[in-house]
């Protein structure tokens, strides 16, 4: 558990700085090169110190893994380019849901039924808090839609893959696939001096990026992955809150003060109830 709440505090931390990131780039030029900077971590971890390779049983649910995030990653960017955020961001809280039924379907790991409750206290909660309206006419909300979907699943795949590889080796060839996707049909273009004006929020972003992802990856191993997801959500959603407030003067009303108490509560009680 204390190593999804790492995991979880690490995403909320990139999230911040993605949101630095945002005043410079695009999503697709922020996708394609932090995708293309990490991924050196991965292989010279797996090259200098795993030197593992896996089974040939990882091959199947890890290429399955690596489509759904593949397609997730460029539906969301699509999401983003059409669509007004506060109407299609809040789907995104369904992830944990997704997540916890598949993990359950093609697994066998059942949540029990306190921790399916606060797993649904979390995700409504969640949506309450980034607006609680979806509109499926809206623009870009199919595409957002598809990424909950590919994202909530492919975590499930991601356990059990690395049943087979080790964390190194799942990290790296999840990455390659993103990228690889990503560069073909996003195709950012970029500015060397642009790159180099801001190389130090590249370099933390790419460091708190790696740690989030084999954090995860790690928490995997103990967890059901709606738990890992509903974690990562949780602690996502109110840090982006909170740091909105502090960081860039954005306004919480009563209702998301609220929603945040209860995400926070149920969160703490979510992780006490997994006994690891």
């Amino acid at each position: 558990m204390a190593v999804a709440l790492l995991s979880a505090l690490h995403w909320a931390i990139f999230d911040f700085l993605r949101k630095r990131l945002a005043s410079y780039y695009s999503a697709a030029q922020m996708s394609v090169m932090l995708s293309l900077l990490v991924l050196p971590v991965y292989l010279g971890y797996w090259c200098f110190v795993d030197k593992q390779l896996p089974d040939w049983k990882y091959f199947k649910p890890a290429l399955i893994s690596g489509v759904l995030a593949a397609i997730g990653s460029v539906s969301f960017i699509q999401a983003l380019a059409l669509g007004r955020m506060a109407l299609i961001l809040p789907l995104l809280s369904v992830t944990p849901a997704v997540a916890g039924i598949f993990a359950w379907l093609l697994l066998g790991e059942l949540l029990t039924l306190h921790q399916s409750l606060l797993l649904t206290v979390i995700v409504s909660a969640s949506f309450i808090l980034q607006g609680g309206k979806f509109i499926f006419q809206e623009p870009g909300a199919k595409q957002v839609t598809i990424t909950s979907f590919c994202w909530g699943l492919c975590i499930v795949f991601d356990k059990q893959a690395l049943q087979y590889s080790s964390l190194s080796f799942h990290a790296t060839f999840i990455t390659l696939m993103v990228l690889m996707v990503n560069f073909i049909f996003l195709r950012p273009r970029y500015s060397f001096q642009e790159l180099t004006k801001h190389a130090g929020l590249w370099g933390l972003s790419t460091l708190v990026f790696a740690i989030a992802v084999i954090a995860q990856m790690q928490a995997l191993s103990g967890l059901q992955p709606g738990m890992v997801e509903g974690l990562k959500r949780a602690i996502g959603i109110v840090s982006a809150s909170l740091l909105g407030m502090w960081c860039f003067k954005e306004q919480l009303s009563i209702r998301e003060w609220w929603m945040i108490l209860v995400i926070l509560i149920a969160s703490v009680l979510l992780a006490m109830s997994s006994g690891a």
